[in-house]
């Protein structure tokens, strides 16, 4: 039997143009970020998961090992919270006891996210023999994080963050359907909708993290792809009017305007590609719920995204 060189990438990294250990790095390792009120035991925990990380560069499927340590983790930042509040209880509790009594620290949607956390947890702890997810994981790395972040959050950092989007949300809600147009970068984009997604708390105080939505323009729309790209912009200075909003690119440092339009040229543009997108339906009726389903994914990923850099 050839003797195992443990030091050997894993070829399987070269279908995902990882050229080297530095690529692997760049790409691949989420390194931990933490808030102020982390405990160091969940810290120092949380490097375990980098190791993980950092050795499926020669062995995949630790991936999968290190995600399971940090939905671990997860449940050991909930059983510390409720330590640490003097709330917890002898003997064995399930997860989903421990949340539940957290629950009173936490929003509604947060709670339903710490569920979502759980049934990782559950999933990764009774898995069938040879599962693997690989790198299929990668987004949810950065999901878990956060919310092992959010259990130590105060309460009220929790409830102002949720009741500040709440109100933007209210305050944009003319803007998420309707005739837009975009100025951005020195380009005048067509938009059919606006919407805020999230807003930051600590390293993102005052921005927000918002997705447009393109028109096609003159694109035949034949697949999935065809579909113009989202615009996801994280935003500060907001100043949103009946007429549209103005605000600061928090990237670039750009001014941005969006601006109801109703100008004949555009609402033809605007007719032509909702003809479009209906001819491509009678052919391909699942189309617009598979756009959806794609725009969901990328908003989630640029979400996670949004919150990892806040810590």
């Amino acid at each position: 039997m050839k003797e195992i060189n443990y030091l050997e990438p894993d070829e399987i990294w070269e279908i995902f143009n990882v050229k080297s250990e530095h690529d692997f790095r760049e790409k691949y390792l989420l390194k931990g970020k933490f808030h102020s009120l982390v405990p160091e035991a969940i810290i120092n925990d949380y490097k375990v998961v980098e190791r993980l990380m950092y050795y499926s560069y020669f062995n995949y499927p630790l991936i999968d090992e290190a995600f399971s340590k940090s939905t671990r983790i997860f449940e050991a930042s909930v059983t510390l919270k409720l330590e640490i509040l003097g709330l917890k209880r002898d003997g064995f509790e399930s997860l989903y006891s421990k949340l539940t009594r957290l629950k009173i620290l936490a929003s509604n949607d947060l709670f339903e996210e710490w569920k979502i956390a759980k049934k990782f947890r559950n999933d990764f702890a009774h898995r069938e023999a040879g599962a693997l997810m690989g790198i299929i994981l990668m987004n949810a790395f950065k999901h878990n994080l956060n919310l092992i972040n959010s259990i130590f959050l105060e309460s009220s950092t929790i409830l102002n963050k949720e009741n500040n989007l709440k109100y933007m949300l209210q305050q944009s809600e003319h803007l998420v359907k309707g005739l837009f147009i975009l100025d951005y970068k020195n380009t005048k984009i067509l938009l059919s909708g606006a919407r805020p997604f999230s807003i930051g708390i600590i390293n993102n105080l005052g921005k927000s993290l918002w997705v447009f939505i393109p028109i096609t323009g003159s694109k035949i729309i034949q697949k999935v792809n065809d579909f113009p790209s989202s615009l996801i912009l994280k935003l500060e200075n907001v100043e949103i009017h009946e007429k549209g909003l103005k605000a600061i690119d928090a990237e670039t440092k750009e001014v941005i305007q969006l601006t109801i339009t109703e100008n004949a040229e555009n609402v033809e543009k605007f007719n032509l590609h909702n003809k479009r997108i209906a001819e491509i339906e009678k052919i391909s009726p699942d189309i617009s719920l598979e756009y959806m389903s794609m725009l969901r994914h990328k908003t989630a990923k640029e979400i996670a995204d949004f919150l990892y850099k806040d810590w």
